[in-house]
């Protein structure tokens, strides 16, 4: 019996050995790249202004985990957090909202930020809402009782030009112009965020320039609506604002351009259900991914790769990815249909890989791997995209502020997918990126292509006409 349990004993240690060795990668990522955060641990604030202290206090904090601040940009967020905690004032929600945004922006990185959600779901709101095309900001949505301002261009926002606003607005987000630009939209469809930002005489009432389709300019004096914080709505994307359909929180108040023309939406719109769409197109396939986590139903991975059967003899002739609308999410749902896109492409086929300002995080790194398994058979075109080749990215618990609850986004792990990294190069590269990405020289949109407003309001999708004439 004794010699019976030392065997097993024996045995069992083997066996953790083996699975410790086997699993050692997985294990030392998980290490290195998405740590424990340690809570905040304070007293019950006695006032607004304690509250907000402890949070910068807590905020602090988040330089342990995050890798993405310079020398430099450490240097000014802890010199301003300081300035912050020992002010003698409460700030006003929308601003201290925007300092949380304003010191994370500090970072330069996308993936670094405060909380998205509260912009769009805590503050209130003009009534109108806008979206960039390449004629200029313009009204996609509107509350009913603004209804006849539907089409109309943005012209100015309290005597500003809308290029002179975003501009401002970019301080409260990192990355690139065009990853700024669009956070901002959710800061412009608010009169108390811009008021706290300077941007607009009072927090209740915005005054805004606009411009029919006749180029009539009109001035108009917008009361502000009401938070949606009551109402229950899933997470909204810059891009929902183009949808036809009525959004969760708009509870049937609100009108938007498609659908009060009876405009049927391009497919890139429709059935935003489906996180893979595939259909066919040109005698090839168009492949539509809007996210790439997995959930019951939605297994991404597999359905991106069968997404690719039934390739005729002699491979693809024309596959189109449609990752526009996709922010990200789990890198490794896309590696096996970047190599299976490589293996199925006819040796004389075309991959067209459309692209914008929501491509964002993973959905760059499909790119990239499309470039890398595809050469110089693949072709990005549409927009820039969300976030530079380089950037950081990764975390591990969630880092709350905890009187705010507002969410702080921190990145632990270094990405490049134009040259790849090592960890000669930099001691944080991400182990995936290190082992699956190959120097493909330039990751870049090859042919750019906005919409105007008029496309958009007439339900073309002039990325895809352009590709179908090819």
């Amino acid at each position: 019996m004794r010699n019976a349990l030392k065997w097993i004993g024996i045995a069992s240690l083997v066996i953790v050995l083996v699975g410790g060795i086997y699993f050692w990668p997985r294990i030392d990522q998980l290490i290195r790249f998405n740590p424990m955060v340690s809570s905040a641990s304070f007293s019950e604030p006695d006032s607004p202004l304690e509250a907000q202290r402890q949070d910068f206090t807590y905020l602090e904090e988040v330089l342990e985990y995050d890798r993405s601040f310079s020398d430099s940009a450490r240097a000014a967020f802890l010199a301003e957090l300081e300035q912050l905690k020992t002010r003698s004032e409460a700030l006003s929600d929308p601003a201290f909202y925007l300092q949380t945004r304003r010191l994370m922006a500090l970072a330069d990185n996308a993936h670094t930020g405060g909380d998205t959600v509260p912009a769009f779901r805590n503050f209130n709101r003009s009534g109108i809402d806008v979206y960039p095309f390449e004629d200029g900001l313009s009204v996609v949505r509107a509350h009913t009782s603004l209804g006849e301002l539907l089409g109309h261009r943005l012209i100015a926002i309290e005597g500003r030009t809308p290029s002179e606003v975003l501009e401002r607005l970019a301080a409260y987000s990192g990355g690139p112009d065009q990853s700024r630009d669009l956070f901002s939209l959710y800061l412009l469809r608010s009169p108390e965020l811009l008021n706290a930002a300077g941007l607009a005489a009072n927090a209740d009432r915005l005054t805004v320039t606009l411009e029919d389709q006749a180029g009539n300019q009109i001035e108009r004096n917008l009361a502000a609506l009401p938070n949606v914080a009551e109402t229950e709505f899933s997470y909204r994307h810059p891009y929902h604002t183009l949808k036809a359909e009525v959004l969760p929180e708009e509870t049937g108040e609100w009108a938007n351009v498609l659908q009060s023309a009876g405009i049927e939406p391009p497919q890139t719109l429709a059935d935003d259900g489906d996180l893979v769409l595939t259909q066919p197109i040109n005698g090839g396939v168009y492949i539509r991914n809007n996210y790439l986590v997995e959930y019951p139903g939605h297994e991404v991975k597999s359905q991106l790769v069968e997404a690719l059967d039934d390739a005729p003899e002699g491979g693809h002739k024309l596959v189109v990815l449609d990752l526009r609308w996709n922010p990200g999410g789990d890198l490794s749902n896309a590696i096996p249909f970047a190599k299976r896109l490589g293996e199925t492409l006819a040796s004389d086929g075309k991959v067209y890989v459309i692209v914008g300002p929501q491509t964002f995080s993973a959905a760059i790194v499909t790119a990239a791997l499309v470039k890398q398994y595809a050469g110089d058979r693949a072709m990005i075109v549409g927009e820039p995209m969300g976030d530079r080749p380089q950037f950081w990215a990764e975390r591990g618990q969630p880092f709350t502020l905890p009187n705010s609850g507002y969410f702080i986004a921190y990145s632990t792990g270094y990405h490049d997918w134009e040259k790849g990294c090592s960890d000669d190069d930099t001691p944080h590269c991400f182990p995936p990126n290190r082992r699956e990405a190959a120097d493909i020289g330039e990751l870049k949109v090859e042919k750019v292509i906005q919409p105007a407003f008029a496309d958009y309001a007439a339900g073309k999708d002039v990325v895809l006409d352009w590709i179908k004439q090819q």
